[in-house]
């Protein structure tokens, strides 16, 4: 008579089943994804372009917020009489821009998203969890700002606040995702900026 397997065992075997399976496909995925552009220095050159198209965008909206909503506490100036026109002009040009930067990010990165496993430690975990974060919201917020230039609404939300609340969403992501890889990027540029 045959001992039934262990739960552990099963578990494991199915572990082993799914790697065997998704391991060899990712690397072929991986390997037909290389490319000599998908470099390190790319990805950092890219997020340099991206953090301070990020950083000028935060700052103008944040004074568009203000300028619509303004605390009582605040007095605004009132010259340049053209202030809000140039910032708000800003705000749209710069974050429309965002657009292509993070498609160009991703398109770098890309054959990182297939490395098995996923994860691989706290660190491994805040990571993916900074970079869904990133896709997600920096390619929502561009999308969403520019249909509010054609004032058009197609979702049920109000555009104002949720843009509002998805670049603080946003910014954090950033600043958690600049943690995490700080040590690789430092690393890399004073190694002198290898080609991965």
């Amino acid at each position: 008579m045959r001992a039934r397997p262990s739960t552990l065992e099963s578990v494991n075997r199915l572990t082993q089943n799914i790697d065997d399976l998704l391991v060899p496909r990712l690397e072929a995925v991986r390997r037909g994804l290389d490319s000599p552009a998908r470099t390190t220095r790319n990805a950092v050159v890219i997020g340099r372009l991206l953090g301070a198209d990020l950083v000028v965008v935060l700052l103008t909206g944040m004074w568009s917020h203000v300028v619509q909503e303004p605390p009582t506490w605040l007095t605004l100036p009132t010259r340049p009489a053209g202030l809000y026109q140039w910032t708000q002009g800003a705000h749209v040009l710069l974050g429309t821009m965002m657009l292509p930067l993070v498609l160009a990010k991703l398109w770098v990165v890309y054959p990182r998203l297939f490395e098995w496993p996923p994860v691989t430690s706290l660190p491994s975990a805040v990571e993916r969890l900074s970079v869904a974060l990133l896709v997600s919201t920096g390619l929502l917020q561009p999308v969403i700002g520019l249909v509010n230039t054609f004032q058009w609404y197609p979702w049920p939300f109000p555009f104002r606040q949720t843009h509002y609340a998805l670049a603080w969403v946003m910014a954090g992501a950033v600043l958690l995702h600049v943690a995490v890889k700080l040590p690789l990027v430092v690393g890399h540029w004073r190694a002198g900026g290898g080609s991965r």
